[in-house]
């Protein structure tokens, strides 16, 4: 029961722990704030256990090896929050049914006939010996570390990705018992050490659990996803038996003691994903709430850019130099990201675009991101998609593709505060005259 205790607080305190951070910036990757991104997931379970137990001498089958055409079958939930969408945290549990074996079964003691269920089946016999087939419930609570490859890669989050694989390492514990409700088994052992202090107790096995796993998840929609886990969890060996086993003949001593070796369990759970909300490209500090607002309101509704407002307009004169005729432009962006920040981004570009479509002009794009921020490989991955950006965004205006420069800077330090770093200069070139 202590043992169960303290990993169960374990799991919850390095779980509680991640998912309180997740309003922390970090230094590379744009994180989310502590009530964002959380999600539940149900799903049904086929497993296959790979037991330890040493065949002895003179049997003829080995009973180490998984029944691979006999599953058993069972259930896991899981509660979850993504930080970012790089890396997410989830807690679970997991219930089911497992077959294991053991070596010399001996009716006079009851503990161990109780564990294995009141009517073993007789696998094989040899010599006066006996191994026996059992079954018993299979319960386990991790904490799982998950981390998406595809994002780490990329190093933006794709709302429309269909297939997402997410990789997992987990740490908890498993207990096994006679009953389907493990706080049952807990309940009837107490009752019965007050009650009969001097019989076998009524308990199970509890072991740490350690694991690992791939998750695939498959869009169904902005809240849904299909589910598919593959996972493999190992214990202790006596997570299936108990400190020793009897031999075959009665009264006999410990003849069949186990090799210290691990169980293993290899599921394969199918179900879905409810996410409470998927958002991974609002700021954690250069806005106020009215502007984040106005900016979801802009991306959930497609808004198109509104009519010109002259106003606004950049005033184009010469200067600088012979080539450049305009004040430089910029659009900023979000840490970590490459979309617009707002679509009223776009009234000043598309007059910059008219001027270029009338005169002939070329358009320089100089995308950077701020230095302090992740390694010069991402940032120079990064200011490229954010010169590609606005480029998608001049051709659907009209501007020609050879008629539009892309300069990705990757990371500078040029702008105090430095997030201002975080940008796309456009200029307007002339075209060189012709000799």
């Amino acid at each position: 029961m202590k043992k169960v205790f303290i990993t169960t607080m374990a799991v919850l305190a390095v779980s509680a722990s991640v998912m309180a951070n997740g309003h922390v910036d970090s230094v590379r990757y744009l994180t989310t704030k502590a009530w964002k991104n959380w999600y539940i997931s149900a799903s049904a379970t086929g497993n296959w256990w790979q037991g330890s137990m040493r065949t002895p001498d003179g049997f003829a089958n080995s009973f180490t090896a998984v029944e691979w055409g006999k599953p058993t079958f069972g259930f896991n939930a899981y509660v979850g929050k993504w930080i970012n969408h790089k890396v997410a945290v989830r807690l679970g549990y997991s219930n089911t049914k497992i077959n294991s074996y053991i070596f010399g079964r001996h009716s006079e003691y009851d503990a161990i006939q109780w564990l294995y269920g009141d009517d073993p089946q007789l696998a094989e016999a040899y010599n006066g010996m006996e191994i026996y087939k059992t079954s018993m419930r299979y319960h386990r609570l991790q904490g799982d570390f998950m981390f998406s490859p595809i994002d780490f890669f990329q190093g933006y989050y794709n709302e429309n990705r269909i297939w997402t694989p997410v990789l997992y390492v987990s740490m908890g514990g498993a207990y096994t018992s006679n009953d389907f409700f493990a706080i049952k088994t807990l309940v009837d052992s107490r009752k019965q050490q007050k009650e009969e202090p001097e019989a076998d107790q009524i308990k199970g096995n509890f072991e740490l659990a350690l694991g690992a796993g791939l998750s695939n998840n498959f869009r169904l929609g902005t809240h849904w996803d299909l589910n598919l886990d593959l996972g493999w969890t190992f214990q202790r060996w006596t997570i299936d038996s108990w400190t020793y086993e009897i031999g075959g003949n009665p009264g006999s001593a410990v003849a069949g003691v186990r090799p210290k070796r691990f169980d293993n369990m290899y599921t394969a759970s199918l179900g879905v994903i409810y996410y409470f909300s998927r958002e991974y490209d609002l700021p954690n500090n250069c806005c106020d709430e009215m502007d984040i607002t106005r900016r979801k309101l802009d991306s959930l509704m497609n808004l198109p850019a509104p009519d010109p407002i002259h106003d606004t307009v950049v005033k184009f004169v010469n200067v600088q130099t012979e080539d450049i005729v305009s004040y430089p432009f910029s659009i900023f962006f979000n840490r970590d990201s490459y979309q617009l920040m707002s679509r009223r981004d776009l009234v000043n570009l598309r007059e910059i675009a008219e001027v270029a479509k009338a005169n002939g002009y070329k358009l320089r794009l100089r995308g950077s991101c701020d230095s302090a921020t992740a390694t010069p490989a991402y940032n120079q991955t990064l200011s490229e998609n954010r010169c590609r950006k606005i480029m998608g965004e001049l051709m659907q205006m009209g501007i020609p593709e050879d008629q539009i420069i892309l300069v990705p800077m990757g990371g500078v330090k040029e702008l105090d505060p430095t997030e201002y770093d975080r940008r796309v200069l456009i200029e307007l070139i002339k075209e060189a005259p012709k000799q």
